[in-house]
C-alpha cells in the first residue's frame, strides 16, 4: 500500500534507479574485438565445413604434402592450409571448428569462430556478417567432359545434339539453361546419378564447378575439365563478424590477397588435388587471371 510519503518518494527512487542503471550499463566493458581476442588468446578459430577440396579430415594421417596437423587430426584442403599460413604469420595457434555451410553465419555471429573461408558472399549473408574485400579464389562453372568433346563455348553447347547433365535446381542447372537453352539437358537428383550417366556415355558433359570436375576426374580416372567461354565464375569469400573494429577484416583481406596473387592459394589447391589422385599439373586454375 502506498502512503502519501511513499508516493512522494517513489518517483525519486525510480529516477535514481534509472540513473544508477544507466551508469552500470556504461561501466560494462565492451566486448573485445576479434583482433584483440586473437592476440590475447593466441588462437585463430577457423570454421570448417567438411567438403572437398575445401576442408578434409585425413583419418589416415598421411605424410603427403599439404597436411596440417592439429592435435591428433591431420587436416587438408584450402581452408586449413590458409588458416595455418595466417596463424603462423600472426604467431598464434590454429584451431579448426567444425560447422556446416548452414550454421557458419550463426557461428560467426555467436563468436564461436573468427572467420570462415570459401563462404560465398551473398546478399542474404551480407545482412548478417561482413566479407573481406579480396576473394579467396574463383571457381568457374565447368563440365566434366569426354576427351573428344569439341564445343568450347556456351553457344556451341546450345545444340540439341549435345547431351548435357546437371543436378536439378543447382546453380549450374540455371547457368546451362540460360546460356545453352537448346542443348539436350538431362536433370538428375544427385551428383552421383549424373556421374553414372556420364560414365555410361548417356551424356557427353556433366556440369559442375571446376573443383567438382577435378575431383571426379581423380576418382574416375578419365575425362577432362572444360570451362566454357565466356567464363562464368563465382568468387569464394571469407566471412567475418560485423564489428566496429576493422583491424581483423583489414588484415585478413590483405593476407588473402597476398596469398592469391603470389600463387600460394593455387599451390594449396594443387596439393590437395594431387593428394586425391589427380596427376600433377592437371588441376584447374583457381585464379581468374589464368583462364
Amino acid at each position: 500500500m502506498q502512503t502519501p510519503f511513499t508516493r512522494r518518494l517513489l518517483p525519486g527512487l525510480a529516477a535514481a534507479g534509472g540513473l544508477l542503471g544507466a551508469r552500470a550499463a556504461q561501466a560494462q566493458p565492451a566486448a573485445a574485438s576479434t583482433w584483440d581476442q586473437i592476440m590475447s588468446t593466441k588462437r585463430l578459430r577457423v570454421g570448417a565445413a567438411l567438403t572437398e577440396p575445401w576442408y578434409y579430415k585425413d583419418t589416415t594421417n598421411n605424410a603427403a604434402p599439404g597436411g596440417v596437423k592439429i592435435g591428433d587430426v591431420t587436416w587438408r584442403g584450402i581452408g586449413p592450409r590458409l588458416g595455418d599460413a595466417i596463424a603462423k604469420a600472426m604467431n598464434v595457434q590454429l584451431e579448426m571448428v567444425e560447422v556446416t555451410w548452414g550454421t557458419a553465419v550463426a557461428a560467426l555471429q555467436a563468436n564461436q569462430i573468427d572467420t570462415m573461408f570459401i563462404l560465398d558472399p551473398t546478399p542474404e549473408r551480407a545482412l548478417a556478417i561482413d566479407f573481406v574485400f579480396a576473394p579467396i579464389l574463383w571457381y568457374p562453372v565447368a563440365a566434366l567432359a569426354k576427351n573428344n568433346f569439341a564445343p568450347t563455348t556456351w553457344a556451341e553447347i546450345s545444340d540439341p545434339a549435345v547431351n548435357c547433365g546437371v543436378v536439378l535446381g543447382s546453380s549450374t542447372d540455371q547457368t546451362l539453361t540460360r546460356l545453352s537453352p537448346r542443348a539436350n539437358i538431362q536433370r538428375y537428383q544427385q551428383t552421383g546419378e549424373m556421374l553414372a550417366a556420364w560414365q555410361s556415355n548417356r551424356i557427353q558433359a556433366a556440369f559442375l564447378t571446376a573443383p567438382g570436375s577435378d575431383l571426379a576426374i581423380a576418382r574416375l580416372r578419365s575425362g577432362k575439365t572444360l570451362i566454357p567461354r565466356p567464363v562464368v565464375a563465382v568468387p569464394a569469400g571469407a566471412g567475418v563478424r560485423k564489428e566496429a573494429d576493422s583491424r581483423w577484416a583489414n588484415y585478413l583481406s590483405t593476407v588473402v590477397a597476398y596469398y592469391y596473387n603470389s600463387g600460394l592459394t593455387q599451390t594449396f589447391y594443387d596439393e590437395f588435388m594431387t593428394f586425391r589422385g589427380l596427376e600433377p599439373g592437371r588441376a584447374t586454375a583457381i585464379q581468374r587471371e589464368a583462364w
